[in-house]
């Protein structure tokens, strides 16, 4: 997944930020890396794991409740970085030039709510390979509600591709994650053998014909 390289200066109009973003031309030696973590709404995303990396070492941070992160004494050059937040999409970005002093880097992840409403509209296309990676890309614990919510969302895509396996496959996997999910999983079950009925039914009537 790309995510979008902008300098704060073009996005963010606080006085602040705009004197944060004052660059001062190419320079030699280290000086200060500043990264901005921003959602769909271009809200910082606070208390996100982040990796800064080369070619030679990586140094790890946390971003404020503004959504960023200054690495100290970073010598110019090409860079990588990646991160993740429980409930948000992983952070895995192109490369980036770190040239001018003052340059802050943005990056942009997405809300678990907006990656399950992109998945629909993928469901929605038949796009069901995308759909899964997104569904992928989304950090969370194993134990959560989330996951569950994860789990009935790939179940769903399996269903309407007809894979009865990897259905019942996700769906065991969602009863694990939440007993509050129990009850819609017994009602899937249900559902899914009410179908199957329907169709050996089918199938039957359209030998006799």
């Amino acid at each position: 997944m790309n995510y979008k390289k902008l300098k704060v200066i073009l996005i963010i109009s606080v006085s602040f930020f705009l004197a944060a973003c004052k660059t001062t031309g190419e320079f030699r030696g280290d000086a200060n890396l500043t990264i901005l973590l921003v959602d769909e709404n271009g809200c910082g995303v606070g208390n996100c794991s982040v990796i800064l990396s080369n070619f030679n070492k990586s140094e790890k941070g946390i971003t404020n409740e503004n959504g960023m992160c200054v690495f100290s004494n970073i010598p110019s050059g090409e860079f990588r970085l990646t991160g993740q937040k429980n409930g948000y999409s992983k952070l895995e970005s192109e490369a980036f030039n770190f040239i001018n002093k003052g340059d802050i880097f943005c990056f942009e992840i997405f809300s678990s709510s907006q990656v399950l409403t992109k998945v629909e509209q993928l469901y929605g296309q038949g796009d069901y390979k995308n759909a899964s990676e997104l569904l992928d890309q989304i950090v969370c614990d194993k134990k959560s509600s989330l996951y569950a919510a994860i789990c009935l969302y790939k179940s769903y895509g399996f269903f309407l591709q007809e894979n009865k396996k990897q259905t019942l496959a996700e769906l065991k996997k969602m009863k694990k994650a939440d007993k509050a999910f129990e009850g819609i999983y017994q009602k899937i079950i249900q559902k899914i053998e009410i179908n199957e009925i329907e169709n050996e039914k089918q199938e039957g009537e359209g030998e006799t014909l």
